[in-house]
């Protein structure tokens, strides 16, 4: 995973060098937090040097419907930024695995709470390797949080704001303090909902299971491809039904999933180890399908691949 920053950022309509995106400490998006955002990941394939862009549509159409909820109108069509992204990774030159960062925001200078325009958006692509490369191979050494996980009832999980990561950070910052590497949150009634920020799935007696949409999570892009490479790939219905805290305790395997985190296993929990304390069988078959679909490896997906060159 790279620190490296990239060039060229494209804001408010431009691609302009990166020290020259800049808003102001007044603005609304700082001052109250109002801005939506995706996290997107485009692969390099080394055999046929083509980056493609995973499943763009879906994170843009998500975008939009963070975009209805918090009231922050995208200032462009989903045809548009797709034209302004691919020229943004071009002006970069980049031909590695990147992470791509789109965000809308309130930009009004000395903003008011209730302020609605006008709106900016800013994309980023950064050049990032797999999270594998700093993931223990044995598993993550995850906590479960005393932090609960916010609801639809007073801030909606499925927007993905950057308020809602407040809570996110709060479990990851105790999680790293008590000596752990990682966090899973519940949400009031004790069920298990996600980690800061990525998915989680669990699989016992071979069967796989992950939280519904309706038990406060994100809509995860990354989640939705796992389900169904489960079904198409491997012959597996994955259940979407709610989780106790103490079937993480005794699950066969357990990963987290997302744009960022892809497929990552989880070792231990509070302490107890996972399975075999590595990488179980099922987590790797479905993270190297993965792998396989997002560079265009894999028959049957091009639709989710957008190629840059």
């Amino acid at each position: 995973m790279s620190g490296e920053r990239p060039r060229f950022l494209f804001f408010d309509g431009k691609i302009v060098p990166y020290a020259d995106a800049k808003v102001h400490v007044l603005s609304t998006v700082f001052k109250y937090a109002a801005a939506i955002f995706e996290g997107i990941r485009a692969y390099h394939n080394e055999q046929t040097g083509q980056l493609y862009i995973f499943r763009l549509k879906e994170h843009l159409d998500r975008l939009q419907d963070s975009a209805n909820i918090a009231r922050i109108p995208l200032p462009y069509a989903a045809d548009e930024i797709q034209d302004h992204l691919v020229r943004l990774i071009k002006k970069n030159e980049l031909r590695q695995d990147v992470h791509i960062r789109i965000s809308a925001y309130v930009s009004e200078d000395d903003g008011r709470l209730q302020s609605t325009g006008p709106i900016g958006l800013s994309m980023a692509a950064i050049p990032m390797g797999r999270y594998d490369a700093l993931a223990p191979s044995e598993g993550l050494k995850v906590g479960v949080s005393a932090w609960r996980r916010l609801s639809d009832e007073s801030m909606p999980p499925r927007v993905k704001s950057i308020a809602n990561y407040q809570n996110s950070r709060l479990a990851l910052l105790d999680a790293l303090a008590a000596g752990f590497q990682d966090a899973i949150l519940l949400d009031a009634r004790g069920k298990v909902t996600e980690g800061p920020g990525y998915n989680i799935f669990i699989v016992r007696d071979g069967q796989v299971m992950t939280p519904p949409v309706t038990y406060g999570i994100l809509e995860g892009v990354t989640r939705d491809t796992l389900i169904r490479l489960f079904s198409e790939a491997h012959g597996l219905t994955v259940m979407q039904r709610e989780i106790d805290r103490t079937e993480l305790y005794v699950a066969d395997e357990v990963f987290f999933c997302g744009s960022g985190k892809e497929v990552t296993p989880i070792g231990s929990i509070d302490h107890r180890k996972v399975g075999t304390g590595g990488m179980g069988p099922l987590t790797e078959k479905i993270k190297e399908t993965y792998f396989d679909v997002a560079k265009g490896k894999r028959q049957g997906y091009g639709g989710w691949l957008v190629p840059v060159y």
